[in-house]
């Protein structure tokens, strides 16, 4: 009789480690998805305070009757028309930075503006002429636009 309990007390506790082990795994895959989806909000927005700064540099210089060429601020960095640069810029780059995940940067080569997730894959994007796009953010103004580089 004993025999049989133990066979069954092993049987229990194998069962235990399993559902164990699956809703464990079901966890970390939803940390990991939140994890990811906290990333990409986080990314949104210093995208769209980036783009409300180069708006803001823009109102700037046209109150202050400055001429603002539009051509030739295509391709150029962002960054260099804003005030409070966010902390997680790390300059201008004539190479991906290695093992830096979060991060923005200036991609001189390309001329395009890139963050880095922390999966290592990027989002990238120009200073483009919106009279040249199809479409454009709600936040491009003067006929400038920080836009997504797709299919790069």
């Amino acid at each position: 009789m004993k025999k049989h309990h133990a066979g069954l007390h092993r049987y229990d506790f194998a069962v235990t480690l399993i559902i164990i082990s699956v809703l464990a795994s079901l966890l970390l895959y939803s940390l990991n998805r939140i994890q990811r989806n906290i990333e990409t909000l986080t990314h949104e927005a210093e995208l769209n305070n980036i783009r409300l700064a180069i708006t803001e540099s823009w109102v700037h210089k046209h109150a202050r009757h400055e001429a603002v060429n539009v051509k030739d601020l295509v391709n150029t960095n962002p960054m260099r028309f804003i005030n409070e640069i966010p902390n997680n810029y790390i300059g201008e780059k004539s190479a991906k930075p290695m093992n830096l995940y979060g991060v923005w940067y200036f991609d001189t080569p390309r001329k395009q503006l890139v963050y880095v997730y922390s999966d290592d894959t990027e989002a990238r994007y120009a200073l483009t002429n919106t009279a040249t796009r199809k479409s454009t953010s709600l936040l491009s103004t003067g006929g400038l636009d920080l836009a997504p580089i797709v299919n790069q």
